[in-house]
């Protein structure tokens, strides 16, 4: 199974989530791998993508054998969408991808911000999910205009049929007073309090 993570926007904890769904899943028994396919911003070396590298190598051991070029790809320093950032040679991402597939029953692959960032002139973010056959997780941040935010991206999805689950990364306390009341009727699921569900709703167990 693939897994691709992804967000309403940048800086709402797409990469907090897939540490957190490598524990979950882990902790249920399966080998989990990690990618993320483009990161920008890059400098010395990918950060999101190391943390996501050394907490799946310390439950999956197999991961040992990769590097962290091959979990992160397309490294681009500008930090600008990757259509902006450079060029992404695809084949480069699938080489990866048939590396780290085969060593792992769960692939979680880690987007860059939200659903259409640009990756080229013609393919965006969202089209990794028809890329690698991922199942979509959408991380909502809690802050000030999420519900905006999420009725937006859940246009989109519904109107493209890609289901998806989702729940709101709990990073600012005001939600229960700003957005949940509103929220609330849709059944959110918060991530740091329903973790195992987010988990069952993929493995279906």
């Amino acid at each position: 199974m693939n897994i691709f993570i992804s967000a309403n926007n940048t800086g709402c904890g797409k990469t907090y989530a897939t540490l957190k769904l490598i524990e979950a899943f882990s902790k249920n028994g399966y080998k989990v791998g990690v990618m993320k396919p483009v990161e920008t911003e890059v400098t010395d070396y990918p950060k999101d993508g190391k943390k996501l590298f050394e907490t799946a190598k310390r439950f999956n051991p197999l991961l040992n054998s990769l590097t962290i070029d091959d979990i992160v790809p397309i490294q681009l320093t500008l930090p600008a969408a990757p259509a902006v950032a450079g060029r992404v040679d695809f084949e480069k991402i699938k080489d990866s991808y048939n590396k780290i597939k085969q060593l792992c029953d769960i692939l979680l692959i880690e987007g860059a911000g939200g659903l259409l960032v640009p990756v080229t002139e013609t393919f965006f973010m969202v089209d990794f999910i028809k890329f690698f056959q991922a199942k979509l997780f959408l991380v909502i941040g809690s802050k000030l205009g999420m519900i905006n935010d999420f009725l937006l991206n859940k246009y989109y999805l519904e109107k493209e049929n890609i289901n998806y689950v989702w729940a709101v990364n709990l990073f600012d306390e005001s939600y229960y007073e700003i957005s949940h009341p509103f929220i609330k009727k849709y059944n959110p699921l918060i991530l740091q309090k329903d973790l195992d569900k987010i988990a069952k709703k993929f493995t279906g167990e």
